[in-house]
């Protein structure tokens, strides 16, 4: 007669043959699997691009300028339509015609893993003390946006803003 509940547990593990736990065992990884090749699907489908504003070195003597580069981090091409800058109140503020450093002008097409710089002069975005520069931006065909910060883009905003107070 069997005691406890300890007893039981023991019992039916006696009486299970091997073969049940390596059947067991077996199921289990392949669901863990394919619930990690559903998700690696999913992912490698999904528009993926880092945004990140920066400085940009001009001939000496000159003023600063700004860029905004553009990273595919996705397994597909993918074009670009617009880059620019978020206001605190949501509004585009966009980079018409940037400068890149091979003449290529909107819309660019990004192979997978291959990145683009849009070059421009900080002194011709629209200053406002009500709407302070936000986050860099790019815009996608499909109509995916991306967004980024950077410490030079946290100065732009600290510079701008002394200018528009003035």
């Amino acid at each position: 007669m069997l005691t406890s509940d300890s007893d039981t547990i023991n019992f039916m593990i006696e009486n299970v043959p091997w073969r049940d736990f390596v059947t067991f065992g077996v199921a289990v990884l392949g669901a863990g699997l394919g619930i990690l090749n559903t998700w690696n699907a999913i992912s490698q489908r999904a528009v993926r691009l880092r945004v990140k504003p920066a400085y940009a070195i001009t001939h000496p003597g000159k003023n600063f300028w700004f860029s905004i580069e553009v990273v595919n981090l996705s397994t597909f091409p993918v074009t670009i339509n617009e880059i620019g800058f978020l206001s605190s109140g949501g509004r585009r503020i966009i980079i018409g015609n940037p400068v890149t450093s091979n003449g290529r002008v909107l819309p660019w097409i990004l192979e997978p893993r291959t990145a683009v710089s849009g070059y421009f002069d900080p002194a011709t975005l629209p200053r406002s003390k009500n709407e302070p520069i936000g986050d860099a931006y790019a815009l996608t065909a499909c109509g995916e946006r991306r967004r980024g910060s950077s410490p030079a883009l946290k100065q732009l905003r600290q510079i701008a803003a002394e200018v528009s107070t003035h």
